[in-house]
């Protein structure tokens, strides 16, 4: 309590919501690195799938040819990763839904986000060689869904009167941007094998645009908390 009739709300559950997003997002990303590193034999980012990473076991994979060698000794981990992640991110995106947009635009948008999130994590619950089917259905249903739920935030935001600007571009229309290069890259996961298209590359631009708006919307958080605590420091002197 400061002054007559003045509650101050602490900002630190806000920035706290804010760096799990960044560290989740960023840690889906970024496991990559070292489980690829750790695969027996060698990992194409350009050519292989993230499910790859991922499989619980060893051997050839693929139906065409030639079939492609997996062993990744890290699945564990890039698994859990997938899960942890997923399920963060998910009940972030409930918790943000004023923040996107105090809308039926926002809420929808935030629970679209959040679904994809749980399929992001049910990717991680059943390997490509455990279920191929299923993980197929979770995989290219989440990065349909996660984009659509970008696509939304994205109208929500820019039909809202309070603007949320990164540097010169505002967060809506960058929203309903990558949301596009996502669902681009959707529909080239569904082409046909004999096209020989680069696997690995067009299954990341389908499904980095979500996590990379977790990203850039927690870091916006965080900056706008911390201006926000100079203003009030500001103040007290």
């Amino acid at each position: 309590m400061t002054g007559s009739g003045t509650i101050r709300v602490s900002p630190k559950p806000e920035r706290v919501w804010a760096l799990l997003a960044v560290l989740a997002a960023l840690l889906a990303v970024l496991i990559e690195i070292p489980a690829a590193l750790a695969s027996e034999g060698t990992y194409s980012f350009v050519q292989q799938s993230i499910s790859h990473l991922g499989m619980t076991g060893c051997g050839e994979w693929g139906d065409s040819e030639p079939l492609i060698e997996v062993c990744s000794p890290a699945h564990p981990l890039v698994n859990g990763v997938f899960i942890l992640a997923g399920s963060m991110l998910a009940v972030i995106a409930f918790v943000w839904h004023d923040w996107i947009a105090p809308t039926a635009w926002g809420r929808c948008g935030s629970f679209l986000l959040a679904a994809g999130g749980m399929l992001l994590a049910g990717t991680g619950m059943v390997p490509a060689d455990v279920d191929p089917t299923m993980h197929a259905v979770l995989g290219f249903g989440g990065v349909v869904v996660e984009n659509l739920g970008l696509l939304t935030v994205g109208i929500a935001m820019t039909r809202w009167s309070k603007e949320r600007w990164i540097g010169p571009v505002e967060l809506g229309g960058l929203s309903i941007g990558l949301a596009a290069l996502g669902f681009a890259g959707t529909l080239l996961m569904a082409a046909p094998e004999d096209w020989g298209l680069p696997v690995g590359i067009i299954e990341r631009v389908a499904a980095y645009p979500f996590l990379a708006w977790f990203v850039l919307a927690g870091w916006m958080q965080l900056r706008d908390a911390s201006r926000r605590h100079r203003d009030l420091d500001g103040r007290r002197r």
